[in-house]
């Protein structure tokens, strides 16, 4: 089996179709190519079994590249096109209307891929806090932030805590966190982390504590199997917010409150790999 990947170039998109292909490959032998769509002529040296894209701007190039080998064509993300020019859509459910019945070319999948291995890591006695920052889907308010941060690590002492924030954290975020916090946690700048820093803490930590507008990381952790958390920030009742607190009525994560034991996180309803679950779907439909 060989299969083309498209890149836009966005390291959150490709990192969603190289984990498709990687697990599509744990599953049956063979290999893949990575091509950007930057390039002024898109060609592949050997024939595809499937081309694979994540990205608005690969839609129109993964249509037609798919349609020149006469192979199907699989888009990671709700498609500005229409659905039905794809082979195949893998579209994360919050992105969908409800209903009883889809399209057999569509899979919902809860949040987004990537490539987190399917084997259940070993756990250790170490805990994650991961800071993001305003955006349109929750009110940033630092000070209940930084209080709800203090009563989790006090809460278990018997982890090793570290706290990271993001591109989108505000400036000195961190540094008024730690004026506050001067046992047992390590702090990590994202300006001071390799490339695999966050997937590595996920892996160790059997407890993680996230705000609820980091969604992509919010479903790593759940892919990592971390027990899962989410900061107190105010929903703005827009699609993402809404899907965090659909995740938290069926139990995927527990938001923290300030009038229950901050300490007590319940475990996920079941074992979590999208990106595995789809490859399956995806070789019974396409490769069988």
């Amino acid at each position: 089996m060989h299969f083309l990947i498209l890149s836009d170039g966005k390291k959150g998109h490709e990192n969603q179709a190289l984990g498709l292909v990687e697990a599509l490959l744990r599953r049956k032998k063979g290999s893949y190519e990575k091509i950007s769509i930057s390039e002024l002529t898109i060609r592949s040296d050997k024939k595809p079994q499937a081309v694979i894209a994540a990205g608005h701007r690969t839609h129109p190039f993964l249509l037609r590249f798919a349609r020149q080998h006469q192979c199907p064509s699989i888009v990671i993300m709700k498609p500005t096109l229409p659905r039905f020019l794809f082979s195949q859509c893998l579209i994360p459910e919050h992105d969908l209307t409800r209903t009883k019945r889809r399209p057999a070319n569509i899979i919902a999948t809860k949040g987004a891929l990537n490539r987190l291995p399917e084997e259940p890591a070993a756990k250790s006695e170490a805990g994650l806090i991961m800071l993001g920052g305003p955006s349109k889907h929750f009110h940033w308010k630092e000070q209940p932030l930084i209080n709800a941060i203090i009563t989790i690590v006090t809460n278990h002492p018997e982890l090793a805590w570290t706290i990271g924030d993001s591109r989108r954290t505000p400036a000195g975020t961190l540094d008024r966190i730690s004026a506050q916090l001067t046992e047992n946690v390590t702090f990590a700048p994202h300006l001071e982390t390799t490339d695999t820093w966050l997937i590595e803490r996920l892996l160790e930590s059997s407890m993680a504590w996230i705000t609820p507008d980091s969604t992509s990381m919010l479903f790593e952790a759940l892919t990592a199997g971390c027990q899962l958390g989410t900061l107190p920030l105010t929903a703005r009742q827009t699609r993402l917010s809404h899907a965090h607190d659909q995740l938290a009525d069926e139990g995927w994560l527990t938001p923290f409150s300030s009038t229950t034991e901050a300490s007590i996180l319940s475990p996920a309803p079941s074992r979590l790999h999208e990106t595995g679950r789809c490859a399956d779907l995806l070789l019974d439909r396409f490769f069988s």
